[in-house]
This record gives C-alpha cells, structure tokens and sequence, in this order.
C-alpha cells in the first residue's frame, strides 16, 4: 500500500500547491488589470463557480470511469489552464480562466478524496487528515515559493509554467499506482441506492462545512491583499499572514487523525469554529503584524480539520457511494466557498477590508453553535 499512499501523496501536494500558486499572484492580477476589490470579488466567483458546476459532473464520472483515471484528467487540465491564465488581458477572461481552474481543482478534489476512502478500505485505518495536512503543505509550499519568486521578480508567466510543468511530471510518474477504486459485493448494490442524498446528519455537517470552507476561501483570496496593507509590514513578505495560516492547516491536519481515535466528531467541529473565531479576532485587532500572523495560525489550526472529517463521515455513508457522497456534501460546502469571495469583496468596498473580515469571527461562532446544539453526540 506505500506505492499508492505515495502516490495520492503527491496528488494532495499539488493540489495544494496549485491553489496557493494562483492566491500568491492575485495581487498582481489585481494591479494589473486595475480592479476594485468589489470588482476583483465578483471576478473571484468564478473560480467555486466552476467548482459547483464539476461536482455532480465529478461524481458522475468518478462512479462511472473510476476515480483513478478521473485524477488523471483533472492534473491535465491543470497543466493546460495554469499557463493559459498569463495570457488573460481583461477581467472577463481572467473570470472565465477561474472557471476552468475551478472546474480542474474540484474535479481533482473529488476523485482523489474517493481515493483515499479506497485506501482507507483497504487499511482500516483513519487516513483522510492525514492526507488533507499534505494539502495544506502544498499551500504552504506555494505560498513560500510563491512569495520568494515575487521578490525576485521573477515573472508571472515563468512561475506559471513552472508550475505546470511540475503537475505534468508528477501525474505520469505516480498514475501507476494510484488505485482502482473498491469494489466488494457491497457496492454491487450501489445501483439501488440514493445517488445524490443527504440525510439530517450529513446536511448538518454540510452545514458546518459550509461555515469552514467560506472562512477557507476568504483566508486564501483575502489575507495577502489584507497584509499588504498593514503600516507595520516593514518589508516582511505580505504572503506572511498566509504561509502561518496553511502552516498550521498542516499541524492541524497531521494531528487530526489521532484526535479523531479520542474525541467526538462533534466536539473537534466545536473547538474548530471556536478557534477560528479567537484566531481572526487577534488577525483584525492587534496592531502589530507578527501578532496578526499569531491570529492567522490560530484560524489555520481551526479550519484545518472541518473539511477532512466531513469528507471521511461522508466517504463512509452507508446510504450511497463515496464519490457520490463527498460530491453531494461539497454542493453544500462550496455555495460557502463560492459566496465568500465575493460577500467580502462588496463589505470592503464600502466598509474596509479588516471589517469585511469580521463575518469570519462570526461564521467561526455559528460553526462551534451549529456543532453544540445541532449535531448529534457519536
């Protein structure tokens, strides 16, 4: 099982590192084709529109063909899309070229996440945390890098491709050993199931979801630009306040697993959303930035295990297939994701941008109530 642990590694990694690749750039994008930061949110919304409209496409084709030739497609369309955005020359088609890279992201998400469900089959064993902090490393990897090649000027185009080229290695390299997913008599029986269903439990982790991947979406799109601005920078890399936020999405998620064998579902969802809020509220509040970077790695700790124990409850559900399962509670969840750029763009262009942030702190609160009172003891 190592070759394929290895090898759904490496599809979380670039993952990851795509995703934080375009969020390190976005203030150049920014300034290049001169936006406003209500224009640049309503821009932003195409990347999770794309992703929305690929989730039941995702889950579909997963079930169908299978999710290992699926993570191939979708690295492939990454390598095409990657490059093709440093030749966009108006907000239309860069919204449009966030689209396609949405489209590409989701569909990765989607079938490698099935991927795992397989593996974890297969060693029953725990793994989907796990996998999820090599995500987080991919972003954190990217932001570094990201941020190391803006201040040696090195261009847009060139980081791009470099990018691209990494993905188009990688995939041929480990496509051999991802595997083939699960099949048992129990799953002979998928035909007759619900495809596309979510029972009271799974759309109250929806729910919970949600709130966590709004907050995700808005650290991503938002932080740098909200860094940059900050008088006490002092010639530190503005992508600071992002690299200690995926930073510690990567401890939370290595520790995840492990928390997941001691404490309820319901409890970790709790302390996530009451760690989120504490994290913003020093993000906004403090004057100084090395204690806004402190907030930005509490937030990190609090959002980084929501998605991976929703998706692993999910990829377990007895009620329908992993594939369908996890792209049924991700519908849900990226309307948050989807919603979050663009409601922070339009509340910052009339009141500021750390004011904007302040619907972190509460959808961080409504997450650890909708945990207490909604969600079930297990």
């Amino acid at each position: 099982m190592l070759p394929a642990r290895l090898a759904i590694s490496v599809l979380f990694l670039l993952c990851g590192l795509n995703f934080a690749t375009w969020a390190t750039r976005i203030p150049d994008f920014k300034d290049f084709l001169v936006l406003s930061d209500a224009e640049l949110g309503s821009i932003l919304m195409g990347l999770p529109i794309g992703s929305m409209v690929s989730l039941p496409i995702a889950g579909w084709l997963i079930a169908k063909y299978n999710s290992k030739i699926i993570c191939l497609l979708a690295i492939i369309l990454y390598v095409f899309i990657i490059p093709a955005l440093t030749y966009i020359s108006s907000s239309v088609f860069l919204f449009i070229g966030l689209f396609g890279f949405g489209m590409a992201g989701d569909i990765l998400n989607i079938a490698m996440n099935t991927q795992v469900v397989s593996l974890e089959k297969l060693t029953e064993k725990k793994l989907m945390s796990s996998f999820h902090a090599l995500f987080s490393i991919g972003l954190m990897l990217g932001a570094l890098s990201g941020g190391y090649l803006v201040k040696a000027d090195i261009s847009l185009k060139q980081h791009f491709y470099l990018i691209a080229f990494v993905n188009f290695i990688s995939i041929f390299t480990i496509y051999r050993h991802l595997l083939k997913d699960v099949t048992s008599a129990e799953e002979e029986d998928e035909a007759t199931k619900p495809k596309f269903k979510l029972n009271n439990y799974l759309l109250i982790l929806s729910l919970i979801a949600f709130c966590g991947m709004l907050c995700e979406g808005a650290m991503a799109d938002w932080i740098s630009l909200y860094f940059k601005s900050l008088p006490s920078l002092e010639g530190l890399p503005f992508t600071i306040g992002f690299s200690a936020f995926a930073f510690s999405m990567v401890i939370g998620r290595l520790v995840g697993d492990e928390a997941a064998k001691r404490i309820s579902i319901r409890n970790i969802l709790l302390i996530n959303g009451i760690l989120i809020a504490i994290g913003m509220s020093i993000t906004i509040y403090s004057a100084q930035v090395y204690i806004s970077t402190l907030g930005c790695f509490i937030t990190g700790l609090g959002i980084s295990t929501i998605v991976p124990m929703i998706y692993s409850q999910a990829g377990n559900s007895k009620e329908t297939s992993p594939a369908m399962a996890i792209a049924a509670v991700s519908t849900i969840a990226y309307i948050g994701f989807m919603l979050g750029p663009v409601v922070i763009g339009f509340i910052s262009e009339y009141f500021g941008l750390s004011n904007a942030l302040v619907l972190l702190i509460i959808l961080g609160a409504l997450a650890s109530l909708i945990s207490k009172f909604a969600l079930s003891k297990e």
